[in-house]
């Protein structure tokens, strides 16, 4: 069964290995975990290419060793993608972004509760004393997309924009 494999080129076997490898990093969903397994592949590829004569077993050797660099390669490309992924980037949790923002309420409430316009949304808040359409307040929390907010002191040297 595998006498037909023995008997191929060299350079044809790992050219298809390091075809079948991107192929599965395809079907992988972009891990690049094959990806890197198939660069891997493609270097005892052109070995064997440049001399042909070599030993089947050298270019095992060579993959093996190949590998480990590789897989380091791989390591380190996930652990850079995770890092990116963090809670912090903004992506889903934009209400605890707005943590430490200020900003003026736009709509009169029933005092404890409204919505206050951050940018070009608006939110709902919530506050422990009542609030007035023209309060500026610190945005201290939010819990799913309602805001807890505090009354910060008016400054009469601050400008307000509205």
């Amino acid at each position: 069964m595998l006498d037909p494999l023995m008997n191929a080129d060299p350079f044809w076997v790992w050219l298809c290995a390091c075809g079948l490898l991107l192929a599965l990093e395809l079907l992988a969903g972009g891990s690049a975990f094959f990806l890197c397994i198939s660069s891997a592949a493609f270097i005892p590829a052109l070995i064997a290419l440049v001399r042909p004569d070599l030993p089947r077993l050298w270019s095992l050797v060579i993959f093996a060793v190949l590998l480990f660099p590789a897989t380091v390669v791989w390591r380190r490309f996930i652990r850079c993608r995770r890092s990116a992924e963090l809670p912090g980037t903004a992506l889903n949790e934009r209400a605890g972004v707005l943590i430490g923002t200020e900003t003026v309420v736009k709509e009169d409430g029933n005092g404890l509760k409204g919505r206050v316009r951050i940018g070009d949304s608006s939110w709902p808040y919530e506050c422990g004393e009542p609030l007035r359409k023209g309060d500026r307040v610190r945005i201290i929390g939010a819990e799913g997309i309602v805001l807890r907010v505090e009354k910060v002191a008016a400054d009469p040297e601050q400008d307000i924009r509205t």
